[in-house]
C-alpha cells in the first residue's frame, strides 16, 4: 500500500523541521501512541493502540528517523506487531519552503498482515490519509502553541466518520446532487 500526504503549515521551515523531530511532541500528537521511549539517537520504542471497527489492538515495535538532510527531509521507517497482525513501513517526509509557510509532504509505503490484512486495500488507505490529516491538524495546533494530546477515542471516532463517507461514496458512485429548476 502506498500513500501519500500534503499539508501546508503557516510556519517557518526550521520551526516545522524541529516540532517533527521531537520525541515528546511526537509521543503527545501520533494518534494511538501508549509509549514513545527513546532508544538511542532518532530510535524509538512504540507502543499503540489502534484500531478500526473491526480489527482494534496493542501493536508493540520500533521507529527509527534516518537519512536526515536538514530541514528538508528524512526517513521515518518503522515495524509494528499485534494481536491483529504486523505492520512495516516508511515515510519520506520533504518538507518545501513556500513564501514564509512550509508545504510538508509525506509519501509513505507499508506492508501488513495478519487479521488487519483482511480489513482490505480501501479500507487502510483510508486510514493512513486520516491518520496524516488527523496527525498534521494537530502539528498546527501545537504550532499555534495549543499544548495537546490525541486521544485514540477522538481519533477512532473520526475514523469511523471517514469511513462511513468513503463506504457511501463508493455505494453512490460518488454522485453529487444535481441542481434542478423548475
Amino acid at each position: 500500500m502506498q500513500v501519500e500526504y500534503s499539508h501546508l503549515l503557516a510556519y517557518p521551515r526550521e520551526r516545522v523541521w524541529q516540532l517533527l523531530l521531537d520525541p515528546e511532541v511526537l509521543s503527545r500528537l501520533l494518534p494511538g501512541v501508549e509509549k514513545f521511549e527513546t532508544k538511542g539517537p532518532d530510535k524509538y520504542a512504540v507502543v499503540m493502540k489502534l484500531g478500526v471497527p473491526s480489527v482494534k489492538g496493542m501493536y508493540t515495535g520500533s521507529v527509527e528517523i534516518v537519512d536526515k538532510n536538514e530541514p528538508s527531509s528524512y526517513r521515518l521507517r518503522g515495524e509494528g506487531k499485534g494481536t491483529p497482525g504486523w505492520a512495516k513501513g516508511e515515510a519520506h517526509m520533504t518538507l518545501v519552503e513556500e513564501g514564509g509557510n512550509t508545504r510538508v509532504i509525506a509519501k509513505g509505503q507499508a506492508q501488513v498482515g495478519g487479521t488487519i490484512a483482511g480489513v482490505g486495500q480501501r479500507m487502510m488507505e483510508g486510514v493512513a490519509k486520516a491518520m496524516a490529516r488527523e496527525f498534521f491538524e494537530s502539528v498546527e495546533r501545537e504550532l499555534q502553541g495549543q499544548r495537546q494530546q490525541v486521544t485514540t477515542v477522538r481519533f477512532g471516532f473520526r475514523i469511523i466518520l471517514i469511513m462511513l463517507r468513503n463506504f457511501f461514496d463508493w455505494l453512490f458512485g460518488k454522485r453529487r446532487p444535481q441542481n434542478t429548476r423548475g
